[in-house]
């Protein structure tokens, strides 16, 4: 307004909440997307694909998945970065992707109905695996995943599994302490540690490419979480989201240094979850390079496998210990993905179809059901092969979810204010890492087209 001082000016702005700047306030106020995402991870990838890893190649298997948490990294931070910098989920901008209209958001549809009734497929017959372990003589493994996942996906439906969840996520957490405690109990011996360190395998061998392709497309998750992450980002409503509430610019400078803070506080959540999340897998290899090493878990015998990966280090009792929270950790997984699949197509299909009349919670019931039913049809038809339907699924995932890291790129490019778009530090690693994230892909292509095995 004409006349108006601009102390005056600043006083009429909305008074804005800036995040806390220590640990402690960090963990007590804004600690939280990072561990969903986390415990979405600790599931086919932890308690099937790092054993067999291990299993397999030994602690060598460490090193890998570190390049693989390494180049996959920047997919996840530009998702945060978007979402902390424009106050949105970056599935609201794909829309502005080159190509036909919409083409973007009709891929991430098929992603989250078809792919990810492969996903529920795969990661509900692990479960399936150590349920009939659980239960030996009452139910076989395919008639389990029916029973539970068609419970999950009535819990999902009606939205009442938040106890079951928060059950499921304390003995998630419980069998990840014990898994890290065991590795430190209960260490390879010298002579192991010194034979599969830094043995290389054949890299041109049908096993590691095999393996390796499917530890590409499942550790930590697809890079479709990336939405996932932005929906419980955006639901604290903290960051540039909390400038829109308020009717303030991101764009304006007077706002730069709130928006600086935010994106580095929702890149310290992520990073913690992160690292938990390899520290765990890392750990697993190491239990299973002790107990498994030279014979990774097979279709037959994956839940015994799994089960006595503890008792070197804690005696007969963690048999049934590690089969509960393996059990906990891959079902918990199961009604995320549901849950996410179902919430993220309900979301996007008004966008894609601009139109906003569409009933999003009867999509999400519809896909939540279409997934649960298709998904049945496939286990019952394919019979018991946990292992076996988890690496295949897994390798297809390392070449239908690179989609996402450029697109994320992209938006963040058009949409985040400038001073807060990738420095040249930060692009050199996107193009390396993609780089490696479109080998890992053409390796799950070659894999799956025969060309090798």
């Amino acid at each position: 307004m004409a006349g108006e001082t601009e102390t005056e000016v600043e006083a009429s702005q909305p008074e804005l909440t800036y995040p806390s700047a220590g640990w402690a306030g960090f963990f007590k106020n804004h600690f939280g997307p990072s561990m969903l995402w986390a415990l979405i991870s600790i599931g086919g990838s932890h308690i099937v694909l790092a054993p067999t890893l291990g299993g397999t190649f030994g602690l060598v298997a460490i090193w890998m998945f570190g390049l693989i948490y390494v180049v996959k990294y920047g997919a996840w931070e530009l998702g945060i970065r978007y979402n902390y910098g424009v106050g949105a989920n970056p599935i609201e901008a794909y829309g502005d992707l080159p190509g036909p209209k919409n083409w973007a958001l009709w891929v991430t549809i098929l992603v989250f109905t078809v792919m990810y009734t492969f996903i529920t497929a795969s990661v509900g017959m692990s479960t399936a695996a150590f349920i009939a372990a659980l239960t030996p003589g009452w139910l076989t493994a395919a008639w389990a995943y029916v029973l539970f996942v068609g419970a999950a996906g009535v819990l999902v439906i009606t939205s009442r599994y938040s106890v079951l969840e928060k059950a499921l996520i304390g003995f998630t957490v419980a069998v990840g302490v014990l898994v890290m405690l065991g590795a430190l109990v209960g260490p390879p011996s010298p002579e192991r540690i010194a034979e599969t360190t830094f043995a290389i395998p054949d890299l041109t061998g049908p096993a590691f490419v095999a393996l390796f392709a499917a530890a590409a497309g499942f550790a930590p998750t697809g890079f479709s979480t990336s939405i996932l992450i932005g929906s419980w980002s955006m639901a604290k409503g903290e960051g540039a989201g909390e400038l829109r509430q308020k009717g303030l610019d991101p764009n304006n400078p007077a706002h730069h240094d709130y928006i600086r803070a935010w994106i580095k506080t929702g890149r310290r959540d992520f990073n913690v979850g992160y690292v938990f999340s390899f520290v765990l897998i890392a750990a697993m290899v190491i239990l299973a390079t002790n107990v498994l090493y030279p014979n990774p878990p097979t279709d037959a015998n994956l839940a015994f496998a799994i089960g006595n990966i503890l008792s070197d280090s804690f005696g007969e009792w963690s048999y049934y210990a590690m089969l509960i929270g393996a059990f906990a950790a891959l079902y918990s997984t199961v009604i995320t993905l549901l849950d996410g699949a179902a919430r993220a197509t309900g979301d996007i299909l008004p966008m894609a179809l601009e139109d906003e009349s569409i009933d999003s919670e009867r999509i999400r019931k519809l896909v939540v059901a279409g997934v649960v039913a298709v998904s049945s049809v496939m286990v019952l038809a394919l019979g018991d092969v946990p292992v076996t339907l988890l690496l295949y699924v897994a390798a297809i995932l390392a070449v239908t979810e690179i989609f996402f890291y450029p697109a994320n790129w992209y938006v963040v490019e058009k949409h985040l204010p400038e001073p807060f778009r990738p420095s040249r530090a930060w692009h050199i690693y996107y193009v390396v890492s993609l780089v490696f994230v479109l080998i890992f892909g053409a390796m799950g292509a070659a894999l799956r087209l025969g060309f090798i095995g």
